[in-house]
């Protein structure tokens, strides 16, 4: 099992990657989307998720709300489609910026831990409930 820190270097490492071939533009639109999840749904990515936002969540959430309550309602009446096409501008606005690699890839995350925004990526191992079997009555007959 890979160390935080190791996690952070390997997705620092495909951030600068992703960023130069993207500001040059060889990697834009559904090819950046793509490259965009298949890094921030990595094994790497899961780790860094575990370690240093998952705890935090729920103040993430109430912290994302606070800022900008009318963005949050105006996301919430958006569609699936235009949610994941709004992640991924977002996402993309986020590699543009200055920020050093590391705080990028916190920063990406946090927003994939959104519940508007939570299903796009697989960033836990949350199984979701199985349908549990048919269960016997448990009134008798006798009654």
């Amino acid at each position: 099992m890979s160390t935080p820190e190791n996690a952070m270097e390997r997705l620092s490492e495909r951030i600068v990657t992703l960023d130069g071939l993207f500001k040059r533009g060889i990697v834009t639109g559904p090819l950046l989307r793509k490259q965009l999840k298949s890094i921030l749904s990595s094994r790497d990515a899961g780790t860094v998720f575990s370690t240093h936002i998952e705890s935090d969540k729920k103040a993430i959430k109430i912290l994302n709300r606070m800022e900008n309550p009318s963005a949050w309602r105006d996301l919430f009446t958006r569609s699936r489609e235009e949610r994941e096409v709004n992640f991924y501008e977002t996402l993309q606005t986020i590699l543009s910026s200055d920020s050093h690699q590391e705080e990028r890839i916190l920063r990406m995350l946090q927003l994939a831990c959104l519940p508007f925004y939570s299903g796009f990526l697989p960033l836990t191992n949350d199984k979701k409930k199985v349908a549990s079997e048919v269960k016997p009555s448990r009134v008798s007959v006798l009654d």
